[in-house]
């Protein structure tokens, strides 16, 4: 620092790519470097000699430590983002960095638009490996299309779990879904090679069974409920687990287009008879 004069360190301060605001012990703001109302958008003479109740409201933000500031758009200006950081001084005086941070804001903004489209598009729940509601719906719909046009039989079978939420309570989150597993690999060992399985909510599986009536898909249903009860939960370190269980299910009846159809499965799930599986 010796090999600088007071021009040349003033002239480095100057142009510092970093906004830079002096505020005095008092409080008042005594010098800014010349990047700050570039990067601050507001101009030197609406903050020397201000304090912090005087500059204008948006900017208040300024005289703090690690503050983050949301400055809206105006005619002559985009939306921006700005951080600070203060730096002591050894008379009681601070010094402000003032940071432009739009551009990493933009990015992460456009990161997590990214990630909710790539979310949207995914058809794999990602607890059982099953489709999701998503792919569920999209593979159900050609089917639908597909009777309406040929007259064939569809049905779908729904299950809910009636108490996931207490299990969850009672086995924590990583153990219930782990029983989700394997409840979705018993109703994977029932599906023949033209039927469609997966997670319709978070305590909901769907069966899609093409050329399949309805008496068939209530002896699958039937089948679903032993395995449940034969079902071991050793691995999930606990003696006894009560299980509630609801099936509903519906066959394709001519006219019907999607929306009817799983109402009618809906109003079937909600009037079946609630079963209970003791899980040892």
């Amino acid at each position: 620092m010796d090999q600088f004069d007071k021009k040349q360190l003033l002239q480095v301060l100057q142009t510092n790519p970093l906004g830079m605001m002096l505020i005095s012990p008092e409080g008042e703001v005594t010098w800014v470097n010349d990047n700050f109302p570039v990067i601050s958008g507001i101009s030197s003479l609406q903050v020397l000699g201000k304090n912090q109740t005087t500059v204008p409201q948006e900017y208040q933000s300024l005289f703090e430590d690690e503050a983050t500031i949301y400055l809206p758009a105006t005619e002559s200006r985009g939306e921006s983002w700005l951080v600070v950081s203060t730096q002591s001084m050894g008379d009681g005086s601070r010094l402000q960095y003032v940071k432009d941070a739009t551009l990493v804001r933009q990015l992460a903004k456009e990161r997590d638009e990214l990630k909710l489209r790539i979310n949207e598009l995914n058809l794999v729940d990602n607890v059982t490996g099953l489709l999701n509601p998503r792919g569920l719906y999209q593979a159900l719909e050609p089917q639908v299309s597909r009777s309406r046009r040929y007259d064939n039989m569809l049905s779908i079978l729904i299950m809910r779990l009636e108490n996931l939420d207490e299990i969850e309570d009672h086995i924590g989150i990583d153990k219930s879904e782990q029983l989700l597993v394997a409840i979705g690999q018993i109703l994977n060992d029932q599906m023949r090679w033209a039927d469609t399985i997966g997670r319709l909510s978070d305590n909901e599986f769907m069966l899609i069974l093409p050329e399949t009536p309805e008496d068939i898909t209530g002896q699958l249903a039937d089948k679903i409920r032993i395995r449940l009860e034969e079902l071991t939960v050793a691995e999930l370190d606990v003696d006894q687990l009560d299980i509630f269980t609801r099936f509903g299910m519906a066959q394709w009846k001519k006219g019907e287009d999607l929306k009817l159809f799983m109402q009618r499965a809906r109003i079937s799930l909600d009037e079946g008879n609630q079963i209970h599986v003791k899980v040892a």
